[in-house]
């Protein structure tokens, strides 16, 4: 899916953030722990362009004192206003 948001904002964050990860050239991992419900993005991104490929809700388990996947995210704007407000966050 085709994402309309700043390519360069969102590479800057991407890059910086200790929570996501470069994959390939252009493919990385964002967990984003602090949305309202946390969410986890694997996304493609060149110069033009950001496309998600895969989204899905992070789930806390105590027992294992970890995050695991969990559920599909399928909802566009929640997932875009999650990125954005991280984005915003990070600076």
């Amino acid at each position: 899916m085709l994402l309309d948001i700043d390519v360069t904002r969102l590479t800057a964050f991407l890059e910086s953030d200790e929570d996501c990860s470069r994959l390939s050239d252009t493919e990385f991992i964002a967990d984003l722990y602090d949305a309202p419900r946390p969410l986890t993005l694997d996304l493609f991104v060149t110069e033009k362009e950001a496309r998600l490929a895969a989204a899905a809700y992070l789930e806390y388990d105590e027992a294992l004192d970890g995050w695991y996947m969990g559920e599909l995210a399928e909802d566009t704007e929640e997932i875009l206003s999650a990125l954005r407000s991280a984005m915003e966050r990070h600076g």
